[in-house]
């Protein structure tokens, strides 16, 4: 081989490596690109779904808060019968006294042993 043809291929070569070093800086930004309209597509989305995710957060809040009013009233209203119960069951001892009471006094209500 001559000189002349060892430039040649060199060159073709070089020229061979120059064009897939392009090819692959256009297929990288060609990735990049679609990457960021894939990004951009799900940026809006998520954008559009912002304000259900708000008033369903809302929602949730103002739910919550009703349940926390509906708890404090639900533990009254055991306190409350709680004492009812407490005070129905002394009258309900008093009652039981005076009725053995009234067995003990009555001369008719003796039994006979």
């Amino acid at each position: 081989m001559d000189t002349s043809t060892i430039v040649w291929i060199v060159v073709i070569a070089l020229v061979v490596i120059a064009a897939l070093v392009v090819w692959g800086l256009v297929a990288r930004r060609k990735r990049l690109d679609a990457a960021r309209q894939e990004a951009a597509g799900l940026r809006e989305k998520a954008q559009s779904g912002e304000s259900y995710a708000q008033s369903a957060e809302e929602r949730a809040k103002e739910l919550q808060g009703k349940a926390r009013e509906a708890q404090l009233h639900a533990d009254r209203l055991h306190r409350e019968a709680e004492e009812a119960t407490r005070i129905a069951r002394e009258h309900r001892d008093r009652v039981t006294g005076d009725y053995l009471d009234a067995d003990d006094i009555d001369p008719d209500s003796k039994k006979r042993g």
